[in-house]
């Protein structure tokens, strides 16, 4: 069986910003921005009865073209940054100091995520972040994204996937090159899914 991309998922549990806002508030997080997202999520894990639970966490914080407002103003630690929504108006450098402000704030989301993920005992976890596209920065006078594959520029292309696992049992294969394929595969090679359409290939995992 082929398939044209990866199959269907539905998604029986979805929250959007303003089912988490109200339980944010309560704590110290800056509930404006994509830190939101980790609202209660410890405790809703701990909550669930079931043995294996797969959550997934959608932040914007390096899309375009406002990058200045994706991060609280802790996080502008690159000065000066672009504030215009006209990317050709700032100074290049402008717009990579903004662009590495977000950069510093998913350092930071994803270091926390890290940490909650560590004070689950019991618990084997493995934490998967991949984007969906790149970024151009001005180079050859592009910007964003969207531009065909086959003619891309490497910035818009070539994207992070970072895993962290807390099971030192899990061992990883030695891959030099990787796709946003490799991800589903992956999960279910984790959570041990048998599926027909499984590629044992395209896990990132031993």
């Amino acid at each position: 069986m082929s398939w044209f991309g990866e199959p269907t998922v539905k998604v029986k549990s979805y929250l959007e910003e303003k089912d988490l806002f109200t339980d944010c508030q309560k704590t110290d997080m800056e509930c404006d921005y994509d830190e939101i997202l980790l609202s209660g999520l410890k405790a809703q894990i701990l909550a669930s009865t079931k043995d294996k639970i797969f959550v997934v966490l959608h932040t914007s914080t390096s899309h375009g073209p406002t990058y200045y407002k994706k991060y609280p103003p802790k996080f502008n630690q690159f000065m000066p940054v672009c504030k215009s929504v006209e990317l050709a108006k700032c100074t290049q450098k402008e717009l990579i100091n903004a662009y590495d402000n977000t950069i510093l704030y998913t350092d930071y989301i994803l270091a926390t995520l890290i940490d909650e993920l560590k004070e689950l005992d019991g618990y084997s976890s493995t934490m998967f972040y991949v984007s969906d596209h790149g970024e151009s920065l001005g180079e050859k006078n592009l910007y964003m994204h969207g531009i065909p594959m086959s003619i891309a520029p490497k910035e818009q292309i070539e994207i992070p996937f970072i895993v962290w696992a807390s099971d030192d049992s899990v061992v990883f294969k030695e891959n030099k090159m990787l796709s946003q394929y490799y991800v589903f595969h992956s999960v279910l090679d984790f959570l041990d899914i048998e599926s027909p359409v499984y590629d044992k290939d395209k896990s990132i995992f031993k």
